[in-house]
Protein backbone atom coordinates (compact mmCIF):
# COMPACT_ATOMS: atom_id res chain seq x y z
CA UNK A 1 0.00 0.00 0.00
CA UNK A 2 1.06 3.06 -1.22
CA UNK A 3 2.27 6.48 1.08
CA UNK A 4 0.08 9.33 1.32
CA UNK A 5 2.09 13.06 1.20
CA UNK A 6 -0.15 16.15 1.50
CA UNK A 7 1.43 19.12 -0.60
CA UNK A 8 0.58 22.22 0.67
CA UNK A 9 0.52 25.03 -2.24
CA UNK A 10 0.33 24.30 -6.20
CA UNK A 11 2.64 26.68 -7.26
CA UNK A 12 4.46 25.85 -10.31
CA UNK A 13 7.97 24.53 -8.73
CA UNK A 14 5.84 22.10 -6.77
CA UNK A 15 5.30 20.48 -9.97
CA UNK A 16 8.62 18.79 -9.53
CA UNK A 17 8.17 18.17 -5.88
CA UNK A 18 5.25 16.21 -6.24
CA UNK A 19 6.73 14.15 -9.30
CA UNK A 20 10.07 12.79 -6.94
CA UNK A 21 7.11 12.09 -4.41
CA UNK A 22 5.60 9.80 -6.40
CA UNK A 23 8.72 8.92 -7.67
CA UNK A 24 9.07 7.48 -4.39
CA UNK A 25 6.37 5.70 -3.88
CA UNK A 26 3.84 8.69 -2.55
CA UNK A 27 0.53 8.90 -3.11
CA UNK A 28 0.30 12.53 -3.68
CA UNK A 29 -2.95 15.02 -2.55
CA UNK A 30 -2.55 18.75 -3.31
CA UNK A 31 -3.70 21.03 -1.09
CA UNK A 32 -4.79 24.49 -2.70
CA UNK A 33 -7.41 26.70 -2.61
CA UNK A 34 -7.15 27.70 -6.28
CA UNK A 35 -9.59 26.21 -8.65
CA UNK A 36 -6.70 24.88 -11.06
CA UNK A 37 -3.07 25.80 -9.93
CA UNK A 38 -0.23 25.22 -11.48
CA UNK A 39 0.51 21.51 -9.91
CA UNK A 40 -2.70 20.22 -9.76
CA UNK A 41 -2.32 17.66 -12.80
CA UNK A 42 0.86 16.55 -11.27
CA UNK A 43 -0.72 15.51 -8.34
CA UNK A 44 -3.09 12.35 -7.84
CA UNK A 45 -5.85 14.03 -6.23
CA UNK A 46 -6.26 18.01 -5.55
CA UNK A 47 -8.39 19.58 -2.45
CA UNK A 48 -9.48 22.85 -2.81
CA UNK A 49 -8.47 24.35 0.99
CA UNK A 50 -6.61 26.84 2.46
CA UNK A 51 -3.23 25.71 3.01
CA UNK A 52 -2.37 28.51 5.57
CA UNK A 53 -5.54 27.25 7.62
CA UNK A 54 -3.11 25.03 10.49
CA UNK A 55 -6.66 23.37 11.51
CA UNK A 56 -8.03 22.78 8.00
CA UNK A 57 -4.85 21.02 7.13
CA UNK A 58 -4.82 19.21 10.01
CA UNK A 59 -8.20 17.54 9.71
CA UNK A 60 -7.27 16.27 6.35
CA UNK A 61 -3.99 14.62 7.08
CA UNK A 62 -6.04 12.82 9.51
CA UNK A 63 -8.90 12.11 8.02
CA UNK A 64 -6.60 10.97 4.84
CA UNK A 65 -4.09 8.95 7.13
CA UNK A 66 -1.29 11.08 5.77
CA UNK A 67 2.35 10.24 5.96
CA UNK A 68 4.17 13.23 5.15
CA UNK A 69 2.80 16.70 5.30
CA UNK A 70 5.40 19.16 2.82
CA UNK A 71 5.85 22.23 1.36
CA UNK A 72 8.98 23.11 -0.76
CA UNK A 73 8.98 26.90 -1.16
CA UNK A 74 6.05 28.77 0.48
CA UNK A 75 6.87 30.37 3.74
CA UNK A 76 3.54 30.40 5.77
CA UNK A 77 2.91 27.01 4.47
CA UNK A 78 6.09 25.49 6.08
CA UNK A 79 4.75 26.23 9.53
CA UNK A 80 1.63 24.68 8.78
CA UNK A 81 3.51 21.46 7.87
CA UNK A 82 5.25 22.10 10.90
CA UNK A 83 2.55 22.66 13.03
CA UNK A 84 0.09 19.61 11.41
CA UNK A 85 3.97 17.15 11.72
CA UNK A 86 4.09 17.60 15.23
CA UNK A 87 0.43 17.31 16.06
CA UNK A 88 0.19 14.12 14.47
CA UNK A 89 3.84 12.85 14.93
CA UNK A 90 5.02 13.16 11.52
CA UNK A 91 8.36 14.00 10.36
CA UNK A 92 9.68 17.62 9.82
CA UNK A 93 12.89 19.29 9.20
CA UNK A 94 12.58 21.52 12.07
CA UNK A 95 10.02 22.62 15.53
CA UNK A 96 6.82 24.52 15.32
CA UNK A 97 8.72 27.25 17.45
CA UNK A 98 11.61 27.69 14.57
CA UNK A 99 9.01 28.02 11.87
CA UNK A 100 6.82 30.65 13.80
CA UNK A 101 10.65 32.10 14.11
CA UNK A 102 11.32 32.53 10.95
CA UNK A 103 8.17 33.38 9.19
CA UNK A 104 7.42 36.36 11.60
CA UNK A 105 9.91 38.85 10.51
CA UNK A 106 9.63 40.21 13.86
CA UNK A 107 11.06 37.47 15.68
CA UNK A 108 13.19 36.73 13.16
CA UNK A 109 14.93 39.94 13.56
CA UNK A 110 15.16 40.07 17.21
CA UNK A 111 16.53 36.64 17.46
CA UNK A 112 19.54 37.95 14.42
CA UNK A 113 20.23 40.72 16.68
CA UNK A 114 20.54 38.76 19.72
CA UNK A 115 22.61 36.42 17.86
CA UNK A 116 25.14 39.12 16.74
CA UNK A 117 23.76 38.69 12.67
CA UNK A 118 24.44 41.87 11.33
CA UNK A 119 21.47 43.18 10.43
CA UNK A 120 19.19 46.96 10.40
CA UNK A 121 17.76 48.78 13.39
CA UNK A 122 13.77 48.08 13.25
CA UNK A 123 10.73 48.63 15.42
CA UNK A 124 7.43 46.26 15.20
CA UNK A 125 4.61 47.88 15.39
CA UNK A 126 0.58 47.58 14.95
CA UNK A 127 -0.42 50.86 14.70
CA UNK A 128 1.46 53.81 12.91
CA UNK A 129 0.78 55.94 15.81
CA UNK A 130 3.19 53.60 18.01
CA UNK A 131 6.17 54.36 15.38
CA UNK A 132 8.92 56.48 17.52
CA UNK A 133 9.70 58.45 14.86
CA UNK A 134 12.62 60.18 16.30
CA UNK A 135 14.66 57.07 16.28
CA UNK A 136 13.47 56.50 12.26
CA UNK A 137 16.13 57.73 9.95
CA UNK A 138 14.99 57.83 5.94
CA UNK A 139 15.05 56.11 3.46
CA UNK A 140 13.36 53.16 5.64
CA UNK A 141 11.55 50.04 4.45
CA UNK A 142 7.75 48.82 5.79
CA UNK A 143 6.79 45.05 5.78
CA UNK A 144 4.40 43.26 7.18
CA UNK A 145 5.44 41.02 9.20
CA UNK A 146 4.24 37.55 8.34
CA UNK A 147 3.43 37.77 4.84
CA UNK A 148 4.16 35.30 1.29
CA UNK A 149 5.67 36.51 -1.58
CA UNK A 150 7.13 40.13 -0.72
CA UNK A 151 3.58 41.46 -0.60
CA UNK A 152 3.42 45.06 1.06
CA UNK A 153 7.07 45.36 1.11
CA UNK A 154 8.11 49.25 0.24
CA UNK A 155 10.58 51.74 0.53
CA UNK A 156 9.37 54.93 2.09
CA UNK A 157 11.17 58.48 2.05
CA UNK A 158 9.45 60.13 4.43
CA UNK A 159 6.71 59.89 7.28
CA UNK A 160 3.93 60.54 5.23
CA UNK A 161 4.73 57.89 3.15
CA UNK A 162 5.72 55.43 5.98
CA UNK A 163 2.53 55.95 8.02
CA UNK A 164 0.29 55.01 4.30
CA UNK A 165 2.72 51.80 4.23
CA UNK A 166 2.64 50.95 7.67
CA UNK A 167 -1.20 51.02 7.76
CA UNK A 168 -1.63 48.71 4.20
CA UNK A 169 1.50 46.67 5.85
CA UNK A 170 -1.02 45.65 8.90
CA UNK A 171 -4.29 45.16 6.91
CA UNK A 172 -1.80 42.86 4.73
CA UNK A 173 -0.63 40.99 8.06
CA UNK A 174 -2.17 38.65 9.41
CA UNK A 175 -0.98 38.95 12.82
CA UNK A 176 -1.85 42.78 12.17
CA UNK A 177 1.83 44.19 13.00
CA UNK A 178 3.86 46.09 10.63
CA UNK A 179 8.19 46.67 10.67
CA UNK A 180 9.80 49.68 9.83
CA UNK A 181 13.21 48.91 9.49
CA UNK A 182 16.42 51.01 7.94
CA UNK A 183 17.26 50.97 4.14
CA UNK A 184 20.81 49.55 2.79
CA UNK A 185 22.33 50.95 0.16
CA UNK A 186 24.16 48.60 -1.69
CA UNK A 187 24.02 45.49 -4.39
CA UNK A 188 21.72 43.14 -3.09
CA UNK A 189 22.72 38.86 -2.87
CA UNK A 190 21.01 36.41 -2.19
CA UNK A 191 22.90 32.73 -0.24
CA UNK A 192 21.67 29.44 -0.79
CA UNK A 193 23.03 27.33 1.99
CA UNK A 194 22.74 23.53 3.01
CA UNK A 195 22.74 22.86 7.26
CA UNK A 196 23.50 19.26 7.87
CA UNK A 197 24.44 17.87 11.37
CA UNK A 198 28.35 18.29 10.56
CA UNK A 199 27.89 22.07 9.53
CA UNK A 200 26.67 24.50 6.79
CA UNK A 201 27.68 24.88 3.49
CA UNK A 202 27.10 27.49 0.97
CA UNK A 203 25.93 26.02 -1.64
CA UNK A 204 25.73 28.90 -4.06
CA UNK A 205 25.71 33.15 -4.37
CA UNK A 206 23.13 35.06 -6.36
CA UNK A 207 23.38 38.92 -7.08
CA UNK A 208 19.83 40.42 -7.60
CA UNK A 209 18.86 42.79 -10.77
CA UNK A 210 16.82 45.63 -9.33
CA UNK A 211 13.57 46.67 -11.28
CA UNK A 212 14.08 49.75 -12.87
CA UNK A 213 10.93 52.26 -11.76
CA UNK A 214 12.18 54.04 -8.32
CA UNK A 215 8.39 55.86 -8.17
CA UNK A 216 6.67 56.57 -4.73
CA UNK A 217 5.43 53.58 -2.92
CA UNK A 218 7.25 50.54 -5.47
CA UNK A 219 7.45 47.16 -3.98
CA UNK A 220 11.40 46.66 -3.79
CA UNK A 221 11.42 44.08 -5.78
CA UNK A 222 13.97 42.58 -8.69
CA UNK A 223 13.56 41.23 -12.35
CA UNK A 224 16.31 38.66 -12.22
CA UNK A 225 19.64 37.31 -10.56
CA UNK A 226 22.63 37.06 -12.30
CA UNK A 227 25.13 34.18 -10.48
CA UNK A 228 27.58 33.46 -8.99
CA UNK A 229 27.75 36.87 -7.28
CA UNK A 230 30.57 38.82 -7.73
CA UNK A 231 32.03 38.76 -4.41
CA UNK A 232 35.09 39.43 -2.93
CA UNK A 233 37.40 36.77 -0.86
CA UNK A 234 36.70 38.49 1.94
CA UNK A 235 33.16 38.79 1.22
CA UNK A 236 32.90 35.00 0.61
CA UNK A 237 34.70 34.68 4.27
CA UNK A 238 31.55 36.93 5.64
CA UNK A 239 29.30 34.99 3.63
CA UNK A 240 30.12 31.67 5.29
CA UNK A 241 30.11 33.15 8.49
CA UNK A 242 26.95 34.24 8.48
CA UNK A 243 25.41 31.39 7.11
CA UNK A 244 26.85 29.60 10.58
CA UNK A 245 25.47 32.27 12.67
CA UNK A 246 22.45 31.64 11.23
CA UNK A 247 22.26 27.81 11.74
CA UNK A 248 23.15 28.30 15.17
CA UNK A 249 21.05 30.35 16.38
CA UNK A 250 17.77 29.02 14.49
CA UNK A 251 18.87 25.53 15.27
CA UNK A 252 18.86 24.28 11.61
CA UNK A 253 20.64 21.19 11.43
CA UNK A 254 19.19 19.10 8.24
CA UNK A 255 17.65 21.74 6.15
CA UNK A 256 18.17 23.88 2.81
CA UNK A 257 18.18 27.45 3.53
CA UNK A 258 18.89 30.51 2.07
CA UNK A 259 19.25 33.77 3.10
CA UNK A 260 19.42 37.74 1.41
CA UNK A 261 21.61 40.34 2.31
CA UNK A 262 22.76 43.88 0.82
CA UNK A 263 26.41 44.52 0.52
CA UNK A 264 27.10 48.05 2.05
CA UNK A 265 30.51 49.50 2.80
CA UNK A 266 30.59 48.50 5.85
CA UNK A 267 30.02 45.00 5.29
CA UNK A 268 27.06 42.69 5.13
CA UNK A 269 23.74 43.32 6.25
CA UNK A 270 20.99 40.69 6.50
CA UNK A 271 17.60 41.79 5.07
CA UNK A 272 15.97 37.51 6.25
CA UNK A 273 16.17 34.28 5.45
CA UNK A 274 13.78 31.06 5.03
CA UNK A 275 14.92 27.24 5.81
CA UNK A 276 13.47 26.54 2.76
CA UNK A 277 14.29 26.66 -1.50
CA UNK A 278 13.84 29.30 -3.82
CA UNK A 279 10.52 29.15 -6.03
CA UNK A 280 10.73 29.89 -9.53
CA UNK A 281 13.64 28.22 -11.28
CA UNK A 282 15.78 28.27 -8.03
CA UNK A 283 16.04 24.88 -7.79
CA UNK A 284 17.14 24.19 -11.44
CA UNK A 285 19.87 26.21 -11.23
CA UNK A 286 21.31 25.02 -8.23
CA UNK A 287 21.37 21.86 -9.53
CA UNK A 288 22.69 22.82 -13.00
CA UNK A 289 25.82 24.90 -11.15
CA UNK A 290 26.46 22.10 -8.15
CA UNK A 291 24.96 19.16 -8.46
CA UNK A 292 22.78 20.52 -5.80
CA UNK A 293 19.34 18.68 -6.20
CA UNK A 294 17.94 20.99 -3.86
CA UNK A 295 14.20 19.09 -4.26
CA UNK A 296 15.57 16.12 -3.60
CA UNK A 297 17.13 17.21 -0.23
CA UNK A 298 13.96 19.20 0.56
CA UNK A 299 12.14 15.88 0.90
CA UNK A 300 14.97 14.21 2.50
CA UNK A 301 14.75 16.93 5.14
CA UNK A 302 11.24 16.65 5.62
CA UNK A 303 11.52 12.60 6.21
CA UNK A 304 14.11 12.89 8.79
CA UNK A 305 17.18 12.10 6.47
CA UNK A 306 20.97 12.95 7.67
CA UNK A 307 21.63 15.76 4.54
CA UNK A 308 24.95 15.38 3.06
CA UNK A 309 26.80 18.43 1.13
CA UNK A 310 27.96 17.65 -2.68
CA UNK A 311 31.19 19.27 -3.36
CA UNK A 312 30.64 22.27 -5.34
CA UNK A 313 32.52 21.96 -8.59
CA UNK A 314 32.75 25.42 -10.70
CA UNK A 315 31.86 25.79 -14.31
CA UNK A 316 33.53 28.60 -15.25
CA UNK A 317 30.04 30.30 -16.62
CA UNK A 318 28.04 32.78 -15.86
CA UNK A 319 24.23 32.43 -15.95
CA UNK A 320 21.27 34.65 -15.44
CA UNK A 321 17.52 34.50 -14.73
CA UNK A 322 14.77 36.99 -16.21
CA UNK A 323 11.42 37.12 -14.40
CA UNK A 324 8.48 38.44 -16.07
CA UNK A 325 5.57 40.81 -14.58
CA UNK A 326 2.93 41.93 -16.40
CA UNK A 327 0.39 44.85 -16.06
CA UNK A 328 -2.81 43.63 -14.81
CA UNK A 329 -5.55 40.83 -16.45
CA UNK A 330 -6.56 37.54 -17.16
CA UNK A 331 -3.48 35.51 -18.10
CA UNK A 332 -3.95 33.30 -20.97
CA UNK A 333 -0.30 32.51 -22.21
CA UNK A 334 3.31 32.92 -23.55
CA UNK A 335 4.79 33.04 -26.71
CA UNK A 336 8.64 32.41 -27.26
CA UNK A 337 9.65 30.50 -24.65
CA UNK A 338 9.82 27.33 -26.55
CA UNK A 339 11.03 29.03 -29.62
CA UNK A 340 14.14 30.00 -27.60
CA UNK A 341 15.17 27.03 -26.29
CA UNK A 342 15.31 25.61 -29.47
CA UNK A 343 17.61 27.98 -30.90
CA UNK A 344 19.60 27.63 -27.91
CA UNK A 345 19.37 31.32 -27.03
CA UNK A 346 17.91 30.32 -23.28
CA UNK A 347 18.95 26.99 -21.06
CA UNK A 348 15.37 26.81 -19.47
CA UNK A 349 11.78 28.48 -18.71
CA UNK A 350 8.99 27.81 -17.09
CA UNK A 351 5.24 29.03 -16.74
CA UNK A 352 4.38 30.01 -13.45
CA UNK A 353 0.52 30.63 -13.85
CA UNK A 354 -2.38 28.88 -15.31
CA UNK A 355 -4.77 29.92 -17.88
CA UNK A 356 -7.39 32.44 -16.44
CA UNK A 357 -5.58 33.30 -13.49
CA UNK A 358 -5.75 36.71 -12.49
CA UNK A 359 -2.84 39.14 -11.97
CA UNK A 360 -3.13 41.96 -10.19
CA UNK A 361 -0.63 43.72 -11.96
CA UNK A 362 1.93 44.37 -8.40
CA UNK A 363 5.43 43.62 -8.84
CA UNK A 364 5.71 40.42 -6.21
CA UNK A 365 7.07 37.43 -6.71
CA UNK A 366 3.76 35.53 -6.46
CA UNK A 367 2.77 37.77 -9.74
CA UNK A 368 5.51 36.56 -11.94
CA UNK A 369 3.51 34.75 -15.12
CA UNK A 370 7.55 33.20 -16.25
CA UNK A 371 10.83 32.83 -16.03
CA UNK A 372 13.56 31.81 -18.16
CA UNK A 373 17.33 31.07 -17.64
CA UNK A 374 20.34 32.02 -20.20
CA UNK A 375 23.98 31.57 -20.03
CA UNK A 376 27.32 32.80 -21.38
CA UNK A 377 30.81 33.05 -20.41
CA UNK A 378 31.21 36.48 -19.35
CA UNK A 379 28.89 38.64 -17.89
CA UNK A 380 28.56 41.24 -20.86
CA UNK A 381 28.06 38.66 -23.50
CA UNK A 382 25.36 37.42 -20.72
CA UNK A 383 23.63 40.62 -20.25
CA UNK A 384 23.18 41.14 -24.27
CA UNK A 385 21.66 37.57 -24.57
CA UNK A 386 19.15 38.29 -21.79
CA UNK A 387 18.25 41.16 -23.40
CA UNK A 388 17.97 39.91 -27.19
CA UNK A 389 16.14 36.91 -25.67
CA UNK A 390 13.81 39.38 -23.53
CA UNK A 391 12.75 40.85 -26.56
CA UNK A 392 11.88 38.12 -28.44
CA UNK A 393 8.64 36.99 -26.07
CA UNK A 394 5.73 38.07 -24.85
CA UNK A 395 2.57 36.70 -22.54
CA UNK A 396 -1.00 37.56 -23.63
CA UNK A 397 -4.04 38.27 -22.17
CA UNK A 398 -7.62 36.27 -22.61
CA UNK A 399 -8.35 38.53 -24.93
CA UNK A 400 -5.56 38.44 -26.63
CA UNK A 401 -3.22 41.67 -25.75
CA UNK A 402 0.15 41.77 -24.75
CA UNK A 403 0.75 42.14 -20.86
CA UNK A 404 4.50 41.88 -20.37
CA UNK A 405 5.17 45.28 -18.15
CA UNK A 406 8.39 46.18 -19.96
CA UNK A 407 8.72 49.46 -17.95
CA UNK A 408 10.23 48.06 -15.01
CA UNK A 409 12.89 46.16 -17.38
CA UNK A 410 16.53 48.49 -17.60
CA UNK A 411 17.28 47.20 -21.01
CA UNK A 412 13.78 46.97 -22.53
Amino acid sequence: MSKTALVLGGTSPHKLLIDKLKSRGFYVILVDYLDNPPAKENADEHIKASTLDQDIVLSIANERKADLVISACIDQANSVCCYVSEKLNLPHPYSFQTSLNVTNKGLMKRIMLENGIPTSPFMTVSSPDEVEWNAVHFPSVVKPVDCNSSKGVKRVDNREDAEEAIADAILMSRSHEAILEGFNIGPEIQVDCLATSSGVKVMMTRQKQKIASNSKGMVLQSYGSVFPAPLTNVQRAKVQSIAERITAAFELRNTPFFYQAVITNGGISVLEFAPRIGGGLSYSILKDFGSYDAVEYTIDSYLGKDLEAVPYIPNNKFLSSILIYVHPGFFDHIEGLEDLIQKGLIESGIVMKSRGDFIDGDLRSSNRVAAFIVTEKDYHSLQSKARQAFSSIEAFDMDGKPMINRSVYPFA
